[in-house]
Order: structure tokens, then C-alpha cells, then sequence
């Protein structure tokens, strides 16, 4: 079964209005950006979907997808991932062979763990009474977590910096008593008596973690310094895993207490996933896409074994329309894992139409 065509859609579907950020701090160039889907088709009349990353250079895209026509999908060894848009590459193939095999995407990675997985409402940077009108849409949805970027460049200084948290988190919990709030703190607290006082300015309110609180070259990147915090505040901290050796360093240096996993390849991500697993620590991931992006999500997020807490996904409930002919079930906090053959999603081709910016071809000579 070979890839005999691919058909790029190059969409741009806009965010629900205040989703991300709201009009004081703008919408970010990340959540307007152009979105390529593509469908993969083969000689024996199956068609895959995959969704090309923001920001890739058209160029690229050309040479690549050119690149996989005449591949035997069902040969392609998937250990060894491509250099270049491996996680596309990746979820054509698994979901051609889902639908050849009859099989949902989840038993080709290797099993579900879970029927539905718990995600957050993964929101940007918004004014403290925003940030609570937004909990409370989110509460009466059934969000029970909600995941905040914090800090700007309008915080020049430690106090500042502060109070835009705890301002929020106070604004959340006036709204919504009982949402664990996760403050995503990207590193821009950069010292640790920064963070210990935040801590303590945070301790009477339910919260899920604080994550990536500080820069990560602290004390010259050897995480005595992210040790020095972890053991002396109450919130459990999490961040960004760059590997298996960072993450392998973070755990001998007591540096985490959850590890953010990812990869460049979905497979990548599930093995990241299985060592800290073994390590014994827990934690999650994330995905920032909709439609077939969002579909592929749910399913590693489905397999992964140190899922402790829920997960980033920010596709589904975030923009206008998720271009999928399925919905996506959202029950109790949490995304429905579909059981259909591959991803469980068909593209919607007229809901495509209204988002369509451009077209591309390419056929097997």
C-alpha cells in the first residue's frame, strides 16, 4: 500500500474570541498563524490525515511531502524519526494503518490507559476580571483545572511580576471556588526567592502546580537551585523535559516533581513518557493544534504511562471550528478517547471551504 497523492490545505480557523489572550494583551502571531492539513492517499483508496506545524517554511513542506510519495506504508520503520516534520510523517502513516488494519490509533501506539483523557483549560494572558469571567465559563462546561500563561513584558519587576499572579488566581477563585489553577510562570520569576514568596502569597488558594517558575540555566544549569526551591515551597513543580538526559538530570538533581514531556516525534513523546514513568515521576504533555493535530494528541495522551495530571489541550475548545466531521466529546473534564479506525475523525471538507487559504497537489510520477 503505497502513498500515491497528497492534497495540502493550507487553513487559517480563528480562535473563539478571548480564548487565548484578551484585548488588552492581544492576540499572539502563534494563534492566528496559518495551519496546513493534509490528506494522504494511497493505491488502494485509503486516505490519512495530518496536520503540518505552524511556521514550517513552504519550501519544506514541498520538499518533504514530495518526499513520501511511493512509500510503502506499511513498510516505514517508524523508530527512527525523520529529521524533518516528523510528527506529520508519523500520523499519516499510523492513520493509514489504523484503517487498514481496522484498528484505532491508540492499539497501534501501544495501548490506551485510559477511556478519556483530563485536560485543562489551557488559557494566555488576560486582565484578572478576564481571567475570572473566563473560570467561570470554564466551570460550567465542567473545567476543573485551569492553566494560565503568566508574565509579560509589562512586568518589568519582581512585585509586579507577583501580584499579575496572584491577582488572577484571586480573580479565578472569586469565580470559581473550587478550579486547581496551574500559573505556567515560563520561566520569567528567574530567581528562587521569587518563587518562594509567591508561593506563600498563593498558599490559601487550591492550586495544581506551579510550572516552569524559574530560569532553567539557574546556578549554571546544574538545578541546585530548582532542588533548593522545590524543597521549600508547598506547590509541586513542574517543567519542560528536553530529553532523555535532561530528564534523567532533573530527577538525580530531586530538581521535579513533574515532568512536561515532548518530542519530535509522537513516538519520541510515549518513550519520554515510559522513562519517567519508570523514574516514578508523573506529569503531562501538551498539544496546540486542531482537527487531525488534536485527534493525534488524544490518542499519546491516551498511551502515556506518567500521565498523572491532566493534559494541555488546547485545539478543541479553543478555536471556531476543529474542521473534524466527529466532535469531540468532552465529558467530566475530560476528552472522550474514540475507538474508531485510526484517529476516529474524518476531515469536514465544506467547513474547510471557509477557512481555506490556499491549495496544493502533489502526485506520484
Amino acid at each position: 500500500m503505497k502513498i500515491s497523492r497528497i492534497k495540502l490545505h493550507t487553513v487559517n480557523v480563528p480562535e473563539r474570541h478571548w480564548w487565548w489572550s484578551d484585548d488588552t494583551y492581544g492576540q499572539p502571531l502563534h494563534q492566528c498563524a496559518e495551519h496546513g492539513i493534509a490528506e494522504v492517499e494511497t493505491d488502494e483508496g485509503l486516505t490519512g490525515l495530518t496536520q503540518v506545524e505552524r511556521f514550517t517554511d513552504q519550501k519544506i513542506i514541498d520538499e518533504q511531502l514530495r518526499g513520501w510519495l511511493g512509500m510503502d506504508v506499511l513498510q516505514v520503520n517508524l523508530a527512527h524519526p525523520r529529521a524533518t516534520m516528523a510528527g506529520s510523517f508519523e500520523q499519516a502513516i499510523l492513520d493509514l494503518r489504523g484503517q487498514a488494519l481496522a484498528v484505532p490509533l491508540h492499539q497501534l501506539l501501544g495501548g490506551k490507559l485510559r477511556d478519556s483523557v483530563p485536560i485543562t483549560q489551557c488559557t494566555g494572558y488576560k486582565t484578572p476580571q478576564h481571567t475570572g469571567e473566563d473560570a467561570a465559563w470554564g466551570w460550567e462546561r465542567g473545567f476543573r483545572f485551569y492553566k494560565m500563561k503568566c508574565i509579560t513584558h509589562r512586568e518589568t519587576d519582581a512585585q509586579q511580576r507577583i501580584r499579575y499572579v496572584t491577582d488572577r488566581v484571586e480573580a479565578i477563585h472569586a469565580a470559581a471556588p473550587g478550579m486547581q489553577v496551574r500559573p505556567d510562570i515560563r520561566w520569567r520569576l528567574e530567581q528562587v526567592w521569587v518563587a518562594q514568596e509567591l508561593a506563600k502569597r498563593l498558599a490559601d488558594y487550591p492550586m495544581e502546580s506551579l510550572e516552569s517558575p524559574i530560569a532553567k540555566a539557574a546556578a549554571g544549569g546544574s538545578f541546585s537551585e530548582w532542588r533548593r526551591l522545590r524543597q521549600t515551597i508547598h506547590l509541586p513543580i513542574g517543567d519542560h523535559v528536553a530529553g532523555p538526559e535532561d530528564l534523567l538530570r532533573r530527577h538525580q538533581a530531586e530538581a521535579l516533581d513533574y515532568a512536561i514531556v515532548g518530542g519530535a516525534s509522537h513516538v519520541q513523546t510515549l518513550n519520554h513518557s515510559r522513562l519517567a514513568h519508570d523514574l516514578g515521576m508523573g506529569g503531562w504533555s501538551q498539544c496546540v493544534a486542531y482537527g487531525p493535530g488534536a485527534a493525534m494528541g488524544l490518542h499519546v495522551a491516551a498511551c502515556m504511562p506518567h500521565l498523572s495530571q491532566p493534559y494541555d489541550m488546547v485545539g478543541p475548545m479553543a478555536w471556531e471550528h476543529d474542521l473534524t466531521l466527529e466532535p469531540f466529546e468532552f465529558v467530566d473534564g475530560g476528552l472522550v478517547v474514540p475507538d474508531r479506525p485510526g484517529p476516529g475523525f474524518k476531515l469536514d471538507s465544506d467547513a474547510m471551504k471557509s477557512y481555506l487559504v490556499n491549495r496544493f497537489i502533489y502526485e506520484a510520477s
